[in-house]
């Protein structure tokens, strides 16, 4: 999941986006679909509300008559502790995963401080556990950056690694999992902070990762990349924004799907997956 990376409105192809990897944006060009984030609700997208009907296939901004931007509320926590696509595969006899490694705080100090994210409390809610600098430094796991550059100060064994690599270590923990989730959120902060130079090296990081990922998947595993709401396809500005984001599926069934709502993701993933 890429945080804010809303589809550009000149195209992918003909957006910055291909500047800074011309191979990633192509393979979005050829291989998504446009999906709305606006769930039925006047305002502007946000994270919260995203994330929670992304993941959790419930229409969240309506069930609070509002977007929500941020951490999820507790309203929110507990649609995301009762469904949930870790849940539902963990339910259907199928192995799951959250690659992130988390190296500066524990699950319990995150939970003591109310700085949850929406997959913090679904992997904490499922799994129990989430992957740290022992992960890391075994090329289980990858760091939010994809190349474990800012991790570099929370521990002295920790390595910059290669976008190419980081996708290698992503590929060897899916290999032993039914599913496996990677979240990037430097786009949306990026966008937020309109800062083009941060925003390029995201993209190049991201690219080289996403496009190594295509070149090592096989015919019987399946690349899923989308989003939570736009952002960083609009550098004028720095909030959030209304446009569609992308759904791109390789070696995935998306029964010729033309566009899609965010809260119809869930569904579309599971089904694929359990069969």
């Amino acid at each position: 999941m890429v945080d804010g990376l809303g589809i550009p409105p000149t195209g992918w192809t003909k957006s910055f986006f291909s500047e800074f990897h011309k191979e990633f944006s192509t393979l979005l060009s050829k291989n998504s679909i446009p999906v709305s984030t606006d769930m039925e609700i006047q305002g502007i997208p946000q994270s919260a509300t995203g994330q929670t009907s992304l993941f959790t296939g419930v229409n969240s901004a309506k069930q609070l008559g509002m977007h929500l931007q941020g951490f999820p509320s507790l309203k929110l926590r507990e649609i995301i502790i009762g469904n949930n696509i870790f849940k539902f595969l963990i339910e259907n006899g199928l192995r799951v995963s959250f690659a992130n490694a988390y190296i500066r705080y524990t699950l319990e100090e995150l939970k003591n401080m109310n700085f949850r994210s929406v997959t913090t409390v679904m992997t904490e809610s499922a799994i129990g556990w989430v992957r740290n600098i022992e992960n890391i430094l075994a090329n289980k796991a990858v760091y939010h950056d994809i190349t474990s550059e800012t991790a570099q100060t929370a521990s002295p064994f920790i390595k910059k690694i290669s976008p190419e690599k980081a996708a290698e270590n992503l590929l060897s923990v899916a290999r032993e999992h039914d599913f496996t989730l990677f979240e990037y959120f430097l786009t949306d902060r990026a966008g937020h902070k309109m800062d083009m130079n941060a925003l390029k090296n995201s993209i190049s990081n991201l690219g080289r990762f996403v496009v190594e990922i295509t070149k090592s998947l096989g015919n019987s595993t399946s690349l899923i990349l989308t989003s939570d709401h736009g952002n960083s396809e609009n550098m004028a500005v720095r909030t959030h924004t209304s446009n569609p984001v992308p759904f791109m599926g390789i070696n995935l069934n998306m029964d010729n799907l033309e566009t899609i709502n965010i809260q119809d993701i869930f569904s579309i993933v599971a089904k694929n997956i359990v069969s």
